[in-house]
């Protein structure tokens, strides 16, 4: 009798631990206003009822907008700079702690506040005396959101974000020097990019990165991965991804994951039976009207990162959308943005493109102890 009300007691006391709705919080944020080319939502979030006990501090930093990861592994990346905004929130008290840098979903920006699972993840982080640092991948690219429209901006630009992030934040005076990342969907396929050491050697010198990566419901077959990736070395990953989700596949990033050169240990993946896609969301999972890729040519990159598969036949010999891959090259690293647009044009061309896929869950709870052990275990 006694082992079961300790039971009950515990479950309760899990609940209430992460028992909190986000809806209706955020009743005077006028988006289209705090989400300018000039502004970044993460001005109103850091004075929100949430998060203004914590006093944040808004980081503005330089960063760049890629078309992928051949700009990147080229230099070409440089073009294109743009200022962007990170809020940097720590523990109270003066001690040097790791941070986690977070990267947003297709949902943009304002995912921070209206996710339960994100301002749980934060409140927690920070409990146990962990910084977090939130960035804004869109709004001064644009961009309120992408799951209407993926070409709005070019998947790779994430990570960059962080990067650059990350170099800021290795000088800052309470960082012990220790960082893990994570992020959910178009976030998860920031942390795979962020895990790459042929990305990451080009930002900072040698093989290291972050040290504790969680990656969650990536794009896998569309996003240009690496067909032969490899793990930065200090760099312990985990993968997660819910079985039934029909945004996203879990089919793809398993395999993509499982193609990872790594040391033994370093990599865990965990498929979750019966998720969907936002699995954390904090309500029931339904149906929405979101760009549905799962149909279109995949595109992956070999070691130099060029594109290798049926895209190079589509865009130069169906479409003609440009005369040879030079030319293809050059507009990509001129205009990245404009030319990620174009090819969105082939798969509307391919008609590839569908609407409606399954989002949400409640499994907050359940999920959360994976999520903080995780980085416990390799930022404390």
């Amino acid at each position: 009798m006694k082992k079961i009300i300790l039971i009950l007691i515990t479950v309760f006391l899990t609940t209430n631990v992460y028992a909190h709705s986000t809806k209706g919080v955020t009743p005077n944020l006028d988006y289209s206003a705090q989400c300018t080319k000039k502004k970044s939502v993460l001005n109103f979030i850091s004075k929100h009822r949430l998060y203004s006990g914590d006093k944040g501090e808004i980081i503005k930093f330089n960063s760049y907008t890629a078309f992928d990861v051949q700009n990147v592994m080229s230099g070409a990346y440089k073009k294109n700079p743009i200022e962007i905004t990170g809020l940097l929130t720590l523990p109270k008290g003066n001690a040097k702690v790791p941070i986690v840098i977070i990267t947003h979903s297709s949902g943009g920006p304002v995912m921070y506040v209206w996710n339960d699972f994100n301002y749980h993840a934060y409140r927690n982080l920070l409990d146990a005396e962990i910084g977090v640092m939130f960035i804004d991948n869109f709004c001064q690219r644009g961009a309120k959101e992408t799951y209407r429209d993926q070409s709005r901006v070019p998947a790779i630009s994430g990570a960059i974000d962080a990067m650059m992030a990350l170099e800021l934040l290795k000088s800052h005076p309470r960082s012990n020097g220790k960082f893990g990342t994570t992020g959910h969907s178009r976030g998860g396929t920031n942390s795979l990019y962020l895990g790459e050491v042929k990305f990451t050697s080009n930002f900072v010198e040698g093989t290291k990165g972050f040290e504790a990566i969680l990656g969650e419901a990536a794009e896998c077959r569309l996003a240009g991965l690496f067909l032969e990736p490899e793990l930065t070395s200090n760099t312990n990953l985990l993968y997660v991804h819910g079985e039934l989700d029909n945004y996203t596949l879990a089919k793809d990033c398993e395999a993509h994951v499982k193609r990872i050169k790594a040391k033994p240990g370093q990599i865990k993946i965990d498929i979750k039976e019966g998720w969907y896609h936002d699995w954390h969301a904090g309500f029931k999972p339904k149906k929405v009207r979101a760009q549905n890729l799962n149909e279109c040519p995949e595109i992956f990159v070999d070691n130099n990162g060029f594109v290798v598969g049926p895209m190079i036949d589509l865009v130069l010999n169906k479409y003609k959308v440009f005369p040879s891959m030079e030319a293809a090259r050059k507009a990509s690293e001129d205009e990245p943005v404009k030319t990620f647009k174009k090819m969105f044009k082939i798969f509307k061309q391919e008609k590839c493109i569908k609407r409606g896929v399954m989002i949400g869950g409640k499994h907050i709870d359940e999920y959360m102890p994976q999520f903080m052990n995780f980085f416990k275990e390799n930022l404390l």
